[in-house]
């Protein structure tokens, strides 16, 4: 089966997918409003929520020629994460496996390269100078050995997303609202540590590694920095989530 629309605009096959998909997965989403699009999202996003009686999926356009085992799995993984329910390891082989293939890591790495300019904020931070705090992290935890084309702090302020790191071009930013005298620099310090663990991950993933993921690898060295569990709590009162 094809499953293919112009560009943002409903699918009725793709409508018919999710929705047999779902309905298999969990009577949570027997009869409900599924409205399901391919989205031009810049890599490969797929998210899933709620608005009102409807579920919005949006799978990234990327995925418009994958093949329908793939698609199933995108839509069993977002399943999956919004029921708090594990993942089938056979599901995220089979997906894996296709986001890995060569002419999809390419077609991902030029939408970003070509599309994805990033805006910085003019300045370098009025509380926290994130060169000067890249420099340090950089010196103690890494020996200086990451490389990054450029730190800076992002022109959107978000509390959902605190740091980024790009690598189509090599950059981190930071969301501003960390940018405050309220925010220890302590936290901004950590931040700009978890990113620059993507950016390490990212060139060491090699053909088999998890890209982009808090793997266990991951985790295990994030949860070593010195100031992990203080960050930890500060954070749940700054802006609850997980960390």
């Amino acid at each position: 089966m094809g499953i293919h629309d112009k560009k943002n605009e409903t699918s009725p096959e793709l409508q018919w997918l999710c929705r047999a998909v779902l309905e298999n997965f969990s009577p949570d989403f027997l009869g409900a409003a599924i409205d399901a699009r391919f989205y031009p999202y810049m890599g490969l996003t797929h998210t899933i929520r709620r608005r009102g009686s409807v579920w919005v999926v949006r799978i990234s356009d990327h995925c418009r020629h994958a093949p329908r085992p793939v698609l199933e799995a995108v839509v069993l993984i977002l399943a999956c994460k919004v029921m708090r329910k594990r993942i089938p390891k056979r599901v995220h082989r089979v997906y894996n496996a296709w986001r890995r293939e060569s002419v999809i890591e390419d077609a991902v790495n030029t939408r970003r390269t070509e599309k994805g300019r990033k805006r910085f904020a003019a300045h370098e931070g009025r509380w926290h100078p994130l060169p000067e705090i890249f420099r340090d992290v950089n010196l103690r935890f890494f020996n200086g050995q990451i490389e990054i084309h450029k730190i800076g702090w992002s022109v959107r302020r978000s509390l959902r997303r605190l740091g980024h790191y790009d690598p189509a071009h090599n950059t981190i930013t930071l969301s501003p609202v960390l940018d405050s005298p309220k925010v220890p620099r302590f936290v901004v310090d950590f931040i700009v540590y978890h990113e620059m663990l993507h950016a390490l991950f990212e060139s060491t993933a090699g053909d088999h590694g998890f890209r982009r993921y808090h793997h266990t690898a991951f985790r295990r060295t994030e949860k070593a920095h010195p100031d992990y569990e203080a960050v930890k709590k500060f954070l749940e009162t700054f802006c609850p989530g997980p960390l």
